[in-house]
This record gives structure tokens, sequence and C-alpha cells, in this order.
């Protein structure tokens, strides 16, 4: 799992959630990744594929950034893409994650991924694809069997 900090452009700041206890972030562009220790002062763990110029520029976000706690607190993550596969799916929320494979969930196949990433938590308890226009309840994805779909 790897909860998002922030965004930057094309860069993600982010962690895993079930890594090491030392406090750090992982930073991701398309040109490579690069991970820093926040503690006890900023600094490059290791990294690939990336400039001088760009971790220059990372390291510069990172002091520029007030993080209200570099402690583990309670979640407030908002609904993430973690992974996807030719058959479907992951969809983090909290310590919840879900899979939705497309045979089931057949209006995702063909979705472009920055469609199917751009997913948005609704009242609480339901999830909301803008740009698919696409709607599903956390209800329906924890007790499935009470909700069998049907697709027109």
């Amino acid at each position: 799992m790897s909860p998002t900090v922030f965004k930057e452009g094309k860069y993600r700041f982010h962690f895993f959630s079930r890594e090491e206890d030392r406090v750090h972030i992982h930073v991701v562009s398309p040109d490579g990744e690069a991970k820093f220790w926040l503690k006890p002062t900023i600094s490059l763990a290791n990294h690939s594929g990336l400039s001088k110029k760009d971790l220059n520029f990372y390291k510069k976000q990172l002091r520029s950034t007030k993080m209200k706690s570099l402690e583990n607190g309670k979640s407030i993550s908002n609904p993430e893409i973690t992974n996807i596969s030719e058959h479907g799916f992951w969809i983090l929320l909290d310590k919840k994650e879900y899979f939705l494979p497309f045979t089931k969930y057949p209006w995702f196949k063909d979705a472009r991924i920055s469609s199917l990433i751009n997913v948005e938590l609704i009242h609480g308890h339901h999830f909301h694809w803008p740009e698919l226009d696409v709607d599903l309840s956390i209800e329906i994805l924890d007790n499935p069997e009470k909700y069998p779909l049907s697709y027109t």
C-alpha cells in the first residue's frame, strides 16, 4: 500500500505503509524514483533514473512542505488505486483494500488509467469516478452477494 502524501505537478510523494519504521518518503515521476529520509534531516537514501537537478528539486519540495506530523497517526486517506492488472484493479480506503475484477465490473475494463485512478469518496460511503460516471457503494463491495450487478 502506498498512500499519497501530496502531488506536485508530475511528481507523486508517497510512502509504503508496511515498510520500515524509519521515517521516509518516496518520490515518483515519469523519469524515475527516489527515497528520502525525513529524520533526523532530509537526506537522499537512494534513487533510480533521476538527474541531480530532479533530486535537488525533490529535496527543496520536501523542505518547503510543512508536514503536520512525522509520527504515525489516524488514517485520513482518500481512496487510492493501488494496482491495476489485466484482470482488474485494487482500491484502498483507509486500511481496507478491495479487488474489482473486470469480469464483474466491465465498465472499468476499457477505461483509461487516468480515468480509473481519478476516484473520489462521496459522503464517506461510496466511490465515484467522475470521468466514467460510475458510482459504487462500499456496502456493495463489502457484501456483493446481496447486490448482484446486472448489465444492460
